[in-house]
């Protein structure tokens, strides 16, 4: 009988032994799946067809409109073995599992917590594309290292919450869309900043200071815009590797900045074609930039898919949008 139950004992260790073996531990943090799939629903409910397309990976093992495999069987935070939803994937070296995201652990973020969102060029073509301003939703994501959504169709100003929503981020590309205003003044507030694009758009006004302020970058791009003036005057002696400037008529005054000796980047140089810096200013060109100061996070609690409570800072126009996904 001894003998029995030990051989039964064995048999079940050998069992979870294999279980356990041929699981891979499932990488996205469950706040953070929640807080994905609430982004998801708002953004296909909310807005256009173009924003469902551009999701279309975005689905979960069991839902109705999952395209892609039954999903890995994984050992999930409680420890339990099951099919779970794992838009990160592995993390550490590779895209996730959804695609146009990543979860790169070696950026200082913590582990399974998006850190590149990379949506461009994918709605353009789609006939009723989002035509949207950028949403505060993507603000659910607050460990980003890169907000890059070019080349999307997208309206409006730049917002003036994403630094307070993205403290970490080291690259905004919003360029190829159709955003309107001014540059804002507020890009000394991304300290780890490396890259900053928005050409191809409609932006207006003076260039303001503070690109000189940010500690880290590298790279600036703001060719193809309806920008005028003179440049600021914190360019004088301004070290940059790529500093994009053309296609801008209206631009004007002395050019003070300086190439860098070194260039890690593909675009480099400084290209001031087809403007008037160098040259003086005419009486009417714009005397001031216009300042704009970081737009404040608010608490917001609203319900996540499976019905969870959950409180966050957010921007004051994501909150209600957030508080109606699900009702």
């Amino acid at each position: 009988m001894m003998v029995r139950l030990e051989r039964r004992c064995l048999a079940k260790v050998v069992v979870v032994w294999s279980c356990c073996m041929g699981a891979i531990r499932a990488y996205t943090d469950p706040d953070e799946l929640d807080r994905l799939l609430i982004l998801r629903d708002s953004l296909r409910n909310k807005y256009s067809a173009g924003w469902d397309y551009a999701m279309s990976t975005w689905t979960c093992p069991g839902e109705p409109d999952h395209q892609g495999p039954p999903g890995d069987l994984v050992i999930q935070w409680d420890g339990q073995i099951g099919q779970a939803c794992d838009p990160c994937g592995s993390g550490l070296d590779s895209w996730g599992n959804w695609a146009e995201l990543a979860c790169f652990g070696d950026t200082g973020a913590p582990q399974g917590f998006v850190t590149n969102i990379h949506i461009t060029d994918l709605i353009a073509g789609i006939q009723g594309g989002p035509q949207t301003e950028i949403p505060p939703e993507f603000c659910l994501l607050s460990e980003l290292r890169e907000l890059d959504l070019d080349g999307n169709h997208l309206l409006g100003k730049i917002p003036n919450w994403i630094p307070s929503c993205f403290p970490y981020l080291d690259e905004l590309d919003l360029s190829y869309n159709k955003l309107s205003g001014s540059i804002p003044s507020w890009m000394d507030q991304l300290p780890y900043a490396e890259e900053f694009k928005l050409e191809h758009n409609l932006l207006t006004g003076r260039i303001p200071e503070g690109f000189s302020k940010m500690e880290s970058i590298r790279v600036i791009r703001l060719e193809h815009n309806q920008l005028a003036g003179r440049l600021p005057d914190d360019f004088d002696g301004f070290e940059i590797e790529a500093l994009w400037l053309h296609e801008n008529p209206d631009l004007c005054g002395p050019m003070e900045a300086v190439q860098a000796s070194s260039c890690k980047f593909s675009e480099c140089g400084i290209n001031t074609k087809n403007t008037r810096i160098g040259m003086e200013c005419p009486a009417d060109a714009p005397q001031q930039a216009e300042l704009t100061p970081v737009e404040e996070l608010e608490p917001c609690t609203f319900t996540t898919k499976y019905g969870r409570p959950m409180t966050m800072d957010l921007p004051s126009n994501a909150c209600p949008i957030l508080q109606n996904v699900y009702i």
